[in-house]
């Protein structure tokens, strides 16, 4: 005895009737076991899941993971990925560049303390233009004289619109500010 096939409405009859007879829903298939996985690891590993290991979240750390004398002059750029693992890029000044790569070693060693075990198999390090911090960036900024203060409210009377006269104070105080 043959059968032949069925035709779509036939199909969909049976469908119907199979589905009405059913005493529970068909079961879901099981998550897989790396999703379990996940869903129990993702809130033991704390920041580092969270912030992940982009370059842009390993530049709040920076300071901490370079030290300050190298931290100042560089900066990472970003992850690539090679056959051998992931490569960080960073940039740093001519001279820098170069002692950076001879300490490379720590550097990484540090980096995957930060970001776990075998994050960052290799750094490269391209030469970007100097970063120099001045003085007047580090230092705080000073308040205004009592002097200061009223001259530069005397050279405001004659403004009449608020908006412009609040800029114009502000604009005036960093003028001030760094002319010492």
């Amino acid at each position: 005895m043959t059968h032949r096939p069925l035709t779509p409405s036939e199909r969909a009859k049976v469908e119907r009737y199979l589905e009405s007879q059913r005493a529970r829903p068909q079961a879901r298939p099981l998550p897989s076991a790396s999703m379990a996985v996940n869903r129990v690891l993702r809130p033991l590993a704390g920041k580092r899941t969270k912030r992940g290991s982009s370059a842009l979240a390993l530049s709040d750390a920076w300071p901490e993971i370079m030290g300050p004398r190298w931290s100042k002059i560089s900066a990472p750029v970003r992850f690539r990925a090679t056959k051998d693992g992931r490569t960080l890029v960073i940039s740093a000044p001519g001279p820098a560049a170069s002692l950076i790569l001879a300490a490379s070693g720590p550097i990484i060693e540090r980096l995957n303390a930060h970001l776990g075990a075998g994050q960052v198999s290799r750094i490269q390090v391209v030469q970007a233009a100097a970063k120099t911090r001045t003085e007047a960036d580090s230092k705080p900024k000073r308040g205004l004289t009592p002097s200061e203060e009223a001259s530069l409210r005397e050279g405001l009377t004659q403004v009449g619109n608020d908006r412009l006269k609040t800029a114009l104070e502000r604009l005036g105080r960093e003028v001030i500010r760094n002319q010492t």
